[in-house]
């Protein structure tokens, strides 16, 4: 004779011409895995936000190059407005120098014409001057990197000083 078995639910109920399901509460589910068309379009998401991932990824990483450049010229240009201020251009219109990885090279030309100067009180003053436009190239390893511009005031004495000493 057989022993007594206690019965045990599994949870599955074989149904003849059907799929196997899961009983949950009083429906029954079927239990499948995902579809190929389900596969398909999660796949299709995940690719899109990737890629958009990655298109911020590359703008930051292309602005970051960017803002080092500027960080590298900064110090080459800020020389090169102090050497520019320091001479007068009227009488160097041109000219180059050399300063590390940098080639600084400028030119000039009259934006406005010349004029006499004056004085505070109007009258006639010693110098003629002229304004100037001032064109700057940085190059790097003989090669042009950038380009700025800049006015600058030429003058030249014409006239001595009428004081007595």
């Amino acid at each position: 004779m057989r022993a007594a078995v206690p019965f045990r639910r599994t949870g599955f109920k074989r149904v003849t011409g059907r799929r196997r399901t899961r009983r949950h509460g009083t429906r029954f589910l079927r239990v499948a895995g995902f579809t190929l068309l389900e596969a398909t379009v999660a796949l299709a998401i995940f690719a899109a936000g990737g890629m958009a991932l990655y298109g911020l990824f590359n703008s930051n990483l292309v602005g970051l190059g960017k803002a080092a450049d500027v960080s590298r010229r900064e110090p080459v240009v800020l020389a090169a407005v102090e050497h520019l201020s320091s001479i007068n251009i009227r009488e160097q219109p041109t000219g180059q120098y050399e300063t590390g990885d940098f080639g600084v090279a400028w030119s000039s030309r009259l934006a406005e014409p010349v004029r006499q100067s004056q004085s505070a009180a109007g009258f006639i003053g010693n110098f003629e001057v002229g304004l100037y436009d001032v064109d700057i190239e940085l190059s790097r390893n003989g090669r042009l990197d950038s380009t700025y511009r800049m006015r600058l005031v030429g003058h030249r004495q014409v006239r001595e000083s009428g004081l007595l000493e």
